[in-house]
């Protein structure tokens, strides 16, 4: 019974990536690890999501080391992105932080 329940844990029907990428660009803080919040799906219905957790997967392609991302961006996507004041923050953050552990 319980491979059963984790069975059907893994089949829960979740947000797509565009979805929660959306879901992104209407926040005006970087979203909390360990927070979920209602994104809507396709089908009309909502799932709760840890943006917080999908930010950190896509995180990297804003800073020096994209290859480091476990989530794919379209050019697209990280442009749109790059028009919100916290992201554009976060991208800059990574910039100095990387140019400061160069220095030393």
């Amino acid at each position: 019974a319980e491979l059963a329940a984790k069975a059907a844990a893994m089949t829960e029907v979740r947000a797509s990536k565009e979805a929660k990428l959306a879901e992104l660009a209407q926040l005006k803080a970087k979203p909390t690890v360990g927070k979920k919040v209602p994104v809507p799906m396709a089908d009309g219905g909502t799932s709760q999501e840890d943006l917080g957790k999908f930010w950190s997967c896509i995180r990297p392609h804003f800073g020096p080391e994209p290859s480091r991302a476990t989530t794919t961006l379209s050019d697209g996507d990280k442009k749109a992105l790059l028009q919100i004041a916290w992201v554009q923050e976060e991208a800059a953050g990574m910039t100095e932080a990387r140019a400061s552990k160069e220095a030393k």
